[in-house]
């Protein structure tokens, strides 16, 4: 079956790019955080994400700044961030990654991102989007250069956006049945 959302799309990326061989040891632990921080996020496992965090983490959305709610600057303000997108039903994210660069102390993806986004959580966004859908779709281009910390947890996601994702979005409806569900 298609999906609209498919969250198997990042995960296999990652799991191709380690199954290729050739990174050193220290690249491979950290292909293999992301790996689970990804699996963490698309099964909204709050604690096994949070698990692959660092406690010297900082995130920054260069598309909103550094001031942004989404450029949390704290392990604390980073879990408030993902208790919130698992809470409100945002983590529903496929990323279909065409590019993985990687070394010992960061990881860039690039791809095409797409995002449930409850149609509750757009209306109190300000978006008007109709009520025939529970989601609409974000879509939009981004990369990330994730970077680790000594022990391997994710210290950033430093993320680069191309396209507002938000535009147009009222025309994108999208059901659940649509969206690609994974266990834990």
């Amino acid at each position: 079956m298609s999906y609209k959302i498919d969250p198997r799309k990042q995960i296999n990326a990652v799991e191709a790019r380690l199954a290729a061989g050739g990174d050193d040891a220290a690249t491979r632990r950290n292909l293999r955080t992301m790996l689970v921080h990804m699996k963490a996020e698309a099964t909204a496992d709050f604690d096994a994400l949070m698990a692959t965090v660092s406690p010297d983490a900082a995130y920054t959305s260069f598309n909103v700044g550094v001031d942004s709610p989404h450029s949390p600057r704290s392990k604390d303000a980073v879990a408030a961030y993902y208790r919130a997108l698992v809470e409100n039903h945002c983590h529903q994210i496929e990323h279909d990654l065409d590019r993985i660069v990687a070394d010992r102390d960061n990881i860039t993806t690039e791809g095409d991102i797409r995002i449930a986004y409850p149609a509750a959580a757009l209306r109190a966004m300000g978006h008007d989007v109709p009520e025939d859908a529970p989601y609409y779709l974000y879509e939009a281009r981004l990369m990330i250069v994730w970077g680790f910390d000594n022990d391997g947890l994710v210290k950033c996601e430093d993320s680069y956006g191309a396209m507002d994702g938000f535009a147009g979005i009222a025309t994108r409806p999208v059901q659940q049945s649509e969206i690609c569900t994974i266990a834990g």
